[in-house]
């Protein structure tokens, strides 16, 4: 089985959120591969993404992990491999993953940005993920705005028959506003899987090994995260907000 991280917006926190994802599915299945398909603005491998997900907790003898193409740039893939001169071989990349699905329980395939992300003149990253028939956890933002961006982040995947597991909420704030309430409420009605939330933590903090992962995340990916419970709190605390409005 193969998931697909993705995001609504750029520096959503992909990458911090696969680094929780692949330690909790490590716990759950046996053979677990991380892949960052494709990254640009790698001046130096220790900084990349791929090197961030295998320090955070130690998991490099205990997963496998891939990556096939590097840019120095910190644009979009193919705006670097014109820049670098480098072209990024789509089929090639393509045929990579699907040769080591087969060797793996689980993979988890971290997305550069967002969906419509060009990765050749004629291909961008929803078009790799229907390549490789991957599941989509699209990480999102709590905050204002981001509403728009999911919504027609799921339209694409929808459009394209691609299949979708749900979002999961990165950076939670501790005392969530009127907006950070109301925004999973607001998805919850759409019926759209809330597959975890991720509460806002510092940088000072992410290697914190005492973290409840399994309370981060949904059955599915090896938590004990429920939506019901999330959004009633959500609705409670929204209600209160409300009246303070109305005062």
């Amino acid at each position: 089985m193969i998931f697909f991280v993705s995001g609504n917006d750029t520096n959503i926190g992909k990458t911090f959120v696969s680094s929780l994802l692949i330690k909790l599915l490590k716990s759950k299945y046996e053979k677990v591969a991380y892949i960052k398909p494709i990254e640009s603005g790698i001046k130096n491998l220790k900084n990349s993404d791929l090197s961030k997900v295998r320090n955070l907790y130690n998991l490099g003898e205990e997963v496998d992990f891939y990556q096939f193409s590097i840019f120095n740039e910190p644009v979009a893939p193919l705006t670097a491999s014109i820049i670098e001169k480098k072209k990024i071989n789509y089929q090639s990349i393509v045929k990579k993953i699907k040769k080591l699905e087969s060797e793996y329980d689980i993979m988890l395939i971290e997305g550069a940005g967002g969906l419509r992300v060009p990765l050749t003149m004629d291909k961008e990253i929803v078009d790799l993920i229907k390549s490789i028939k991957a599941r989509v956890l699209l990480v999102i933002s709590p905050n204002l705005g981001t509403l728009n961006h999911t919504y027609m982040s799921i339209e694409t995947l929808k459009s394209r028959k691609i299949k979708f597991e749900g979002i999961i909420i990165n950076s939670y704030p501790k005392n969530p506003n009127i907006s950070n309430l109301h925004n999973p409420i607001l998805i919850n009605k759409k019926k759209i899987n809330i597959l975890g939330v991720v509460p806002k933590i510092s940088k000072s903090n992410q290697k914190n090994k005492n973290f409840r992962l399994k309370s981060f995340f949904h059955p599915l990916l090896g938590g004990q995260f429920s939506q019901r419970e999330f959004i009633k709190k959500c609705q409670d605390k929204f209600n209160i907000l409300l009246k303070k409005y109305a005062n």
